[in-house]
């Protein structure tokens, strides 16, 4: 039982995500960068239209498109040496890719995180004005006597909770 699992392991280790082929295989990464590119450049663009439901469906395929390219990178790490005969072109070629696609994900997370102020501020307005409407209405309670004190008006704290 335990030779299997370690055979298991090794035959997982062993099994390539990419083309056994180095020079394919660093096509195949390229391909990938250039679709993970396109995902971000939707999703950002969806963020800067303020646009939710663009924005959410482009999340699955930016998963998939992060978890394949996760699974690239950790296999040619794995074949390092395989890799260093591929054509030094190539090899510019695709840190060229990586660089753009890194300066892509920065405009992604600036645009992310403006999108969550902005949420953030429009939390902060319906927080305001639902305090405003409760306040401007006539709150009535009773006295120690029992009797109903219309005259005086009572503030009433509310919170709002919000989930994204």
């Amino acid at each position: 039982m335990q030779h299997e699992n370690r055979q298991t392991a090794r035959d997982a280790q062993s099994a390539h995500v990419l083309n056994a082929d180095p020079k394919k295989a660093m096509q195949e990464m390229m391909d990938m960068i250039d679709h993970m590119r396109g995902v971000y450049e939707n999703e950002t663009a969806a963020l800067e239209r303020f646009d939710a439901k663009g924005f959410l469906a482009v999340q699955e395929e930016k998963l998939q498109a992060t978890n394949a390219y996760r699974a690239g990178v950790e296999d040619i790490l794995r074949r390092r040496s395989e890799m260093r005969g591929v054509d030094t072109d190539m090899k510019r070629k695709i840190e060229r890719m990586q660089k753009d696609f890194s300066d892509l994900s920065v405009k992604n997370m600036s645009a992310l995180k403006q999108m969550q102020k902005t949420m953030e501020r429009l939390g902060e307005t319906v927080q305001k004005v639902a305090k405003d409407a409760v306040n401007k209405q006539n709150a009535f309670s009773y006295g120690d006597s029992g009797r109903l004190n219309e005259n005086e008006r009572k503030r009433v704290s509310i919170g709002v909770s919000e989930t994204a």
